[in-house]
């Protein structure tokens, strides 16, 4: 059996470029010893575009690994496929800052509805459209006329007139809340004081009924029929004197209490009403007796002993010590009178106790004692003025009346002037009481800060 020969080389030039590497995958035939050939067949040309030869084939083996492929399922998109719900640019997405229109731009001059068109019936925003609920001006203030209520601010407290004040001006802005409030402080002062009216009026009509009789009678009466007569009119009395009593204990401090809410709001550009100053006088009704009771107590407790001491020298020389000690006793009295004199207005602007509030007007009279000492000398002077003209107006139509009516209509007379003028003390020493507190403790800093 002959030996197998070796292949010969090919010729130069009919193989593969010197050192090239031959393609993979490609074999040699078997037993070579050689790698695989990556050009043509030897000694054929190669084909433009590197195309193999006509009928040539890879060898067997050669192409992809087995299980290589798109995976399972994959090919064209289904039915209706498309870009997801909601899909769209980003948020934030849009012209740049400042884009739009150039300076000037709009519609020609004289465009627009012509003149006097007015929409039609029925026409313009759905119903319950509007600025959200509780969206508008605060309480108190009003807008102007034609101004939108839901852009509309509530002005800085105390509208310029928050601040200390001189002695003129504190007189100036009593009348002019005085003016301003005329109605809620008229209804308030009535109330209270129209009823205690009415009670004196008929009480001390008939103890002036009971004197006069017994006067009359006085030279015909008999000893029982006296003691009779004498109990009648001491009872009537004493109906007169706890009606009083009641009315200074009770219905003043609660006319005063709400008087000086309506005020203090009025002072503090706040809404107002004799709802909310009979509320505040019926909320502080404990507080505001409380105070009328203490005063009574530190005014008439030195009387007391002073008086025993007096009665228990005795004598000349107890009644001329008597007389010393009472003028002492004025002299105390209206010294403590002023220096509670705004213990009213901290019981009720404060909310504090009697005590407290004793303590408090104490506090705030210092370096104020005589502008409120002027303050009562020039409100007396008014009211009396007011006071003589009036009564004289009445006595004219009353001169020849009998006693017992000329009483009447003077009583009658004093109470309906009274209605009229004691609310100036009540106002005149609110605003003392507010202008005390702005110059001694900031407390136009602390209202403006509380604005903001």
């Amino acid at each position: 059996m002959a030996d197998p020969v070796d292949p010969q080389p090919p010729p130069a030039g009919s193989g593969p470029a010197s050192g090239a590497n031959p393609a993979p995958g490609l074999g040699a035939p078997a037993g070579s010893g050689k790698p695989p050939e990556s050009g043509p067949a030897a000694g054929g040309d190669a084909p433009p575009g590197n195309a193999p030869a006509p009928g040539y084939s890879p060898p067997p083996g050669y192409g992809p690994p087995p299980g290589y492929g798109p995976p399972p399922g994959y090919g064209p998109p289904p039915p209706g496929y498309g870009p997801p719900p909601a899909y769209g640019p980003p948020p934030g997405y849009g012209p740049p800052s400042g884009y739009g229109p150039p300076p000037g731009y709009g519609p020609p001059p004289g465009y627009g509805p012509p003149p006097g068109y007015r929409p039609p019936s029925g026409y313009g925003p759905p119903s319950g459209y509007g600025p959200p609920p509780g969206y508008g001006p605060p309480p108190g203030i009003a807008p102007p006329p034609g101004f939108p209520s839901w852009a509309w601010a509530q002005p800085v407290t105390g509208s310029g007139r928050f601040r200390a004040q001189s002695f003129g001006e504190l007189l100036d802005s009593t009348f002019t809340v005085y003016r301003r409030k005329f109605l809620p402080i008229l209804a308030i002062m009535a109330l209270f004081q129209l009823p205690y009216l009415a009670l004196q009026f008929f009480g001390e009509r008939s103890a002036l009924a009971s004197l006069t009789t017994f006067s009359s009678q006085a030279q015909t009466i008999s000893q029982t029929a006296l003691q009779n007569e004498l109990g009648t009119i001491f009872a009537d009395l004493l109906v007169v004197l706890a009606i009083s009593l009641g009315y200074y204990i009770l219905l003043v401090p609660l006319a005063q209490g709400a008087v000086i809410r309506v005020v203090g709001d009025d002072y503090l550009d706040r809404s107002t009403s004799v709802g909310a100053g009979l509320g505040t006088a019926l909320h502080r009704l404990g507080g505001l007796v409380g105070y009328v009771l203490l005063e009574l107590t530190v005014a008439l407790g030195p009387l007391v002993p002073a008086v025993a001491l007096a009665l228990l020298i005795g004598g000349d020389a107890g009644a001329g010590l008597l007389v010393v000690l009472t003028l002492a006793w004025l002299v105390y009295v209206i010294f403590v009178f002023i220096k509670m004199s705004l213990g009213i207005q901290a019981v009720v602007l404060e909310r504090l106790s009697p005590v407290a509030a004793l303590r408090r007007s104490w506090r705030l009279t210092d370096r104020s004692f005589w502008r409120i000492v002027l303050a009562y000398l020039v409100i007396a002077v008014a009211s009396a003025v007011l006071s003589g003209i009036l009564n004289g107006l009445a006595g004219i139509f009353v001169g020849s009346a009998p006693a017992i009516t000329q009483a009447s209509v003077e009583l009658v007379a004093s109470g309906v002037i009274d209605i009229f003028t004691s609310p100036f003390i009540l106002i005149l020493l609110t605003l003392i009481y507010y202008d005390i507190r702005i110059r001694r403790e900031a407390f136009d800093i602390e209202m403006l800060a509380q604005s903001l």
